[in-house]
């Protein structure tokens, strides 16, 4: 699963799921989910989510790898070809 934190606001973040999902390779087969962490407080303090846009990759309920402000799409892609596999 891949979850997308962002806010209202963050000009970035309109445009990352959509980057993300040109450029990671198996993303339409994966779970993906986007939190505006504006309308849910709880959020970022339970996930301590101090920037934005954050993504997080999540397998069976574990967090594998989270990245924020600058994305690595390549170990993006790694990662989820591990766990894919």
């Amino acid at each position: 699963m891949i979850l997308v934190a962002k806010t209202h606001t963050c000009s970035i973040c309109k445009t990352i799921h959509n980057h993300l999902a040109q450029n990671i390779h198996n993303f339409d087969s994966l779970d993906s989910y986007q939190i505006y962490i504006d309308d849910i407080e709880r959020f970022r303090g339970e996930y301590v989510v101090f920037s934005v846009p954050t993504i997080m990759i999540f397998s069976k309920g574990k967090e594998l790898m989270r990245q924020s402000r600058f994305f690595d799409i390549d170990k993006i892609n790694r990662l989820i070809a591990a766990y894919k596999a």
